[in-house]
């Protein structure tokens, strides 16, 4: 099979979940013998794969989504004409899906388009966009049984053109002693660890982990909570804990890069993630995978990912208080924490698989070509 994708990044150092899925499920689909043409922006890093195949184009990072739209056609179809592909993967449905469905009207090409979609983040373009996007679509693979119902409930998406495939876990992620080094520059001694790894952006909703950490240390004094990761609400996070006289019980980390992520879970005594919203929540996979136990919102995919009180703990993402008495109880009992740690490593071992995820890919893609009709 031959697919074509344009694309905004593929970076081998990326973390972002989406890109990351992007990452990950081409580079396997390589190994599988899939011929992948990658259409992506000068510049940018990719994977030096065989069967990957990039071509690029004259974009940079910061573009608006109507920029991409119009540049990426031409590429899709003199690649077409260059090599015939048997279909058109859409990796976004903003900044890429106006283009594939442009570039198959324009030059007729006589292939289905599969858009991935990780989850309905609302603003003043998600209906006039987004929504038109995947009504065109001939099908839509998403990465939860969440992400699938929204695509109906909140975009009118035909439930039959909808497929799920979760994602995976790399097998760069286990359980390894503390990195001593990072655990003394961090200065960890006799300190217990609240991990928070990925973006610090709104919808990750961390005020409310900032309140519950507040009531922690009204028991306990030994706790330390590590916000690993940048983002436009750092500023605002920064005065809160401020605010709240956390500042010694706060460590803004910056950028973790991914090959450093392993080493950074495993200096976790218990993973947090208050987000409202995940479309999978591929952290919480990563964490589990390296025997922690997660502490996170009762919200988006995340029931799906973490088994509530096997794995974790669920939380109502407004109560503060509700997340103090499971990072309070964690800490508390250890063998409690151990066994929610051995029992996600072993869910992320059977259910989240990035060899298997791509496997179940292809498939979908195989049933896209057989059933497209022109």
């Amino acid at each position: 099979m031959r697919i074509c994708s344009p694309q905004l990044g593929l970076s081998p150092g990326a973390t972002l979940g989406g890109e990351v899925y992007d990452r990950e499920i081409l580079v396997r689909l390589a190994g599988l013998g899939v011929q992948t043409g990658v259409i992506l922006p000068a510049g940018l890093p990719c994977p030096q794969v065989p069967d990957l195949h990039v071509t690029r184009v004259p974009l940079r990072r910061g573009y608006r989504w109507f920029v991409s739209n119009l540049v990426f056609p031409p590429y899709i179809g003199r690649a077409y004409r260059r090599q015939p592909f048997d279909l058109l993967r859409v990796h976004s449905l903003r900044f890429t899906g106006p283009a594939a469905l442009a570039a198959r009207r324009l030059y007729g090409l006589p292939v289905p388009i599969v858009a991935h979609h990780h989850h309905v983040d609302r603003d003043r373009w998600t209906n006039h966009l987004e929504r038109r996007v995947v009504q065109r679509c001939d099908m839509i693979i998403t990465g939860s049984q969440f992400a699938r119902q929204q695509l109906v409930s909140e975009l009118g998406t035909p439930a039959e053109r909808i497929r799920m495939v979760y994602y995976g876990v790399s097998p760069a992620y286990h359980p390894l002693p503390r990195d001593k080094g990072l655990a003394a520059r961090l200065a960890l001694a006799d300190r217990r660890v609240l991990l928070y790894l990925g973006s610090l952006k709104a919808r990750k909703n961390l005020p409310v982990l900032l309140r519950a950490l507040r009531l922690v240390l009204q028991e306990r004094d030994d706790v330390l909570l590590l916000l690993a990761g940048r983002g436009e609400s750092e500023a605002a996070l920064r005065q809160q804990t401020a605010e709240l006289g956390l500042e010694g019980a706060v460590h803004f980390a910056g950028f973790v890069p991914e090959a450093a992520k392993v080493a950074w879970y495993n200096l976790a005594d218990v993973f947090v993630l208050p987000s409202r919203l995940e479309g999978f929540g591929l952290v919480a996979a990563e964490a589990m995978a390296c025997g922690k136990p997660v502490v996170a919102s009762r919200a988006g995919s995340l029931p799906e990912v973490i088994a509530a009180g096997e794995t974790g703990i669920l939380c109502d993402p407004d109560d503060a208080g509700a997340f103090a008495r499971a990072i309070l109880r964690l800490l508390a009992e250890p063998s409690v924490a151990d066994k929610m740690g051995q029992a996600g490593l072993e869910r992320a071992r059977r259910l989240f698989q990035w060899d298997e995820s791509a496997r179940r890919t292809l498939a979908l893609y195989e049933e896209a070509v057989r059933r497209w009709q022109p």
